[in-house]
């Protein structure tokens, strides 16, 4: 995605004039450490985003909201207090650089109306968002600068436009809507940033309990390796007695039956065969002991890479909601140091899925994988979701834009499967009508509609009984 050119600005700010003049920004959210965004007013777009990246600054207006909770910032709490529910009188650029300006009526805290600028500078690798009154004086900046800098950005000063050469003039084929498509899809990025800014701790902590079981488990190899090397030593020590008058004092090795047997000068005869016994025993025990061990680390590791895997792919509403219910932290189960329980999700919170003709169709069989699948999972918001009617049964979703009849054939026939039915009603619905009840496995759907299936089509149960937990 390439920053806007001064030309390509020139156009795009026409195209938000038309769009944003007349309508009401509100219900801020600063969704990433650099990402604002605005509830719009009216028809025409229900989002306006200032993203303040430094390779590819930008504004833009997106269709669709997001309901999530903002994050926190010094910057943003001081904008939400000078910029409230703003009227967008204008909107134009501003200088001879990539800088938007956009005229508001805000509302102060004594509710009177009071005219503030707001100066987007859209400047590779040096955006900011300045927040002037109506005599340009500077009330906020996103970056700071001094008052020795040849463009001193600080409180109560006059704002001006940066000394430019101006651009020289380019036709530009600038489609406003073609950039505003880019825009959404970089969302992906942010998303993921935000996901990993907000729950950070929690992947440290997975990803660093890893770490330390793959160590454990190579060190456990070695000590296995080490003990297979003295399972024998028992063999030694009976040499030893069968040797000991001919064993001359403080040798340090003895030849029995063709084989050199190692002494400690330093010990007796019957020490040392004592001290090939212990080795010996200590072997035995250490493999018996480190095979519980091994199992008991990979087992953990195996949770811990699920729920890695699961997390990493997890929509962050649904990873919000999940937070609390699934207990995701890792608890500390002693005050000994590395005494760790992962009580979060695990290998078989995986949901499964039949796989129909390259289409994967998921499901889950327990509560906690039904939640996970419809509720923390990425899947598309426009994906269809099934479930029996009137009973409990499993959540089952078309991993597919636009499924094929017989796909939806086979999806209800596995809720109805999965609820030991032959037939009877399956309620379809978007994944995105879908949303979380108050108990584990519990949805709520907003709108659906009901198929009836009087028999249950012929590939389901093969397909169940091929079915996999799902991977990504």
């Amino acid at each position: 995605m390439k920053a806007l050119s001064k030309s390509d600005l020139e156009i795009y700010a026409s195209f938000l004039s038309k769009n944003l003049e007349g309508r009401h920004l509100s219900s801020p959210i600063l969704y990433t450490e650099k990402a604002f965004f605005y509830r719009l007013s009216g028809k025409g777009g229900s989002r306006f985003s200032i993203v303040l990246d430094e390779e590819c600054p930008r504004v833009y207006i997106a269709e669709e909201s997001i309901g999530v909770t903002s994050i926190a910032s010094h910057f943003f709490d001081q904008l939400k207090k000078e910029i409230v529910n703003p009227y967008i009188e204008k909107v134009e650029t501003y200088g001879e650089d990539r800088i938007l300006k956009f005229s508001l009526i805000a509302i102060n805290n004594v509710f009177k109306e009071e005219k503030r600028n707001l100066y987007i500078e859209l400047f590779p690798h040096h955006p900011n968002l300045v927040v002037a009154d109506e005599d340009n004086r500077i009330i906020l900046c996103y970056k700071v600068s001094h008052a020795d800098d040849e463009r001193p950005l600080l409180k109560g000063m006059t704002y001006e436009a940066p000394k430019k050469n101006k651009f020289a003039a380019k036709p530009s084929s600038f489609d406003p809507k073609a950039f505003e498509e880019e825009c959404y899809l970089a969302e992906e990025v942010l998303s993921n940033k935000r996901k990993n800014d907000r729950f950070a701790y929690l992947f440290k902590a997975l990803r660093n309990r890893k770490k330390l079981l793959e160590r454990k488990l190579v060190s456990l190899d070695k000590d296995i390796a080490e003990a297979n090397t003295h399972l024998d030593d028992g063999r030694f020590g009976d040499a030893i007695y069968m040797s000991m008058d001919e064993i001359a004092p403080k040798a340090s090795s003895f030849i029995y039956e063709g084989e050199e047997i190692k002494l400690d000068p330093s010990r007796s005869a019957a020490e040392n065969a004592n001290a090939y016994y212990k080795r010996a025993k200590k072997a035995k025990m250490t493999l018996k002991q480190v095979d519980i061990s091994k199992e008991k680390a990979s087992k953990e590791l195996e949770e811990i890479t699920a729920s890695l895997s699961q997390l990493e792919h997890a929509d962050e509403l649904g990873l919000e909601m999940m937070a609390k219910e699934l207990d995701m932290a890792i608890v500390n189960q002693s005050k000994k140091k590395g005494a760790h329980e992962w009580r979060g999700l695990s290998v078989s919170s995986l949901p499964y899925y039949a796989e129909y003709k390259g289409t994967k169709i998921l499901f889950g069989k327990t509560s906690k994988q039904n939640d996970c699948l419809t509720f923390l999972f990425e899947t598309a918001k426009d994906h269809l979701w099934f479930h029996v009617m009137g009973n409990s049964g499993s959540h089952v979703i078309i991993k597919k834009d636009d499924p094929s009849e017989e796909e939806i054939n086979i999806a209800a026939s596995i809720a109805l499967l999965n609820s030991k039915q032959e037939e009877g009603e399956v309620m379809m619905a978007f994944r995105k009508d879908v949303r979380k009840g108050s108990v584990s496995g519990q949805a709520i759907v907003k709108t659906f509609k009901t198929l009836r299936l009087n028999k249950l089509n012929k590939e389901t149960k093969k397909l169940l009984s091929e079915a996999k937990r799902y991977s990504f």
